[in-house]
């Protein structure tokens, strides 16, 4: 493992580590400046009908964006636990989720406009009062026809949740789309919000892609173990 990545993985400081970085190879970017695939699902082909493709940030995008991550990572890492975040007035309104975890939000997320300094949800790695921080992600109203500007760069894809099935009896959200039959919720459109996650808390960093929409080790059984394979694509250091 790098030194640069240990470093990361211990204090999550990536302003520092991106100057450091232009100074010694400026020709290349460290990888949360560099995507190097597409989300395959969720909203890409918005990006890709116009031709946007995620790649290699400028500098000043990449100095940028890294000193937003340093400032949205310390914000959620005041609360490394389900519980702690519980006990500080986030509620859930996703349960664990494979390749997502949990979405917590604090008052009204629907009415959140877009700070790239502090994230709208944070997801936790399972439903206990210990589950662990795992990600964020912001959700903006910007309307049916397209995400907001975000992240400086082209690399943060935001996808849309055009329904969601929201059970009346514990207020969750229990379905991605209009409610089963059988389903005792209430289909809401969200059309107009734009969603975008982002996997830069330490032990969950996603190298292949800072801003994809779903983290391969997070199992439909919970976290993924330590020397299971997932963590082996991406790579995803743990």
């Amino acid at each position: 493992m790098g030194v640069a990545v240990l470093a990361l993985l211990l204090t999550a400081c990536y302003r520092p580590l991106a100057v450091a970085h232009q100074a010694n190879h400026p020709d290349t970017r460290p990888w949360w400046c560099h995507s190097t695939g597409g989300e395959g699902t969720h909203g890409s082909a918005y990006y890709t009908n116009l031709g946007i493709t995620k790649g290699m940030l400028s500098w000043d995008d990449c100095l940028a964006v890294s000193g937003h991550l340093d400032k949205a990572a310390a914000f959620a890492l005041q609360w490394p636990t389900r519980g702690d975040a519980e006990a500080a007035g986030w509620k859930a309104t996703v349960n664990y989720a494979t390749g997502m975890g949990t979405h917590h939000s604090r008052g009204n997320a629907l009415q959140g406009a877009f700070n790239p300094d502090q994230p709208n949800f944070l997801q936790y790695g399972g439903n206990s009062p210990d589950a662990k921080l795992v990600g964020m992600s912001w959700y903006v109203n910007n309307g049916p026809d397209g995400p907001p500007e975000g992240f400086e760069g082209n690399n943060d894809w935001w996808h849309t949740h055009e329904y969601l099935c929201v059970s009346r009896t514990s207020g969750l959200v229990v379905f991605d789309g209009q409610c089963p039959s059988g389903v005792d919720g209430t289909s809401v459109y969200l059309g107009g919000y734009w969603m975008v996650h982002a996997w830069i808390v330490p032990g969950w960093l996603n190298q292949s892609d800072v801003f994809v929409g779903h983290h391969p080790c997070l199992l439909a059984g919970g976290p993924a173990a330590p020397d299971d394979p997932c963590w082996t694509s991406g790579p995803m250091p743990h």
